[in-house]
């Protein structure tokens, strides 16, 4: 398996990764904004404030 992927891009890897996992991000998608309003919020500021939670480290 490692293998396999060693020859993957990074896109295909993210790909792969969103295929493999898209029920942990709904799940995390729906905790991160089920109290959330993004009516003045654009497409930027939402991809940024999430990067930011989740890659703060």
């Amino acid at each position: 398996m490692v293998n396999k992927l060693r020859d993957k891009s990074e896109e295909e890897l993210k790909l792969l990764y969103i295929k493999f996992f898209s029920n942990e991000l709904n799940e995390e998608w729906r905790e991160i904004t089920k109290e959330a309003d993004f009516k003045n919020a654009s497409d930027e500021d939402i991809i940024q404030a999430i990067q930011k939670q989740r890659y703060s480290n």
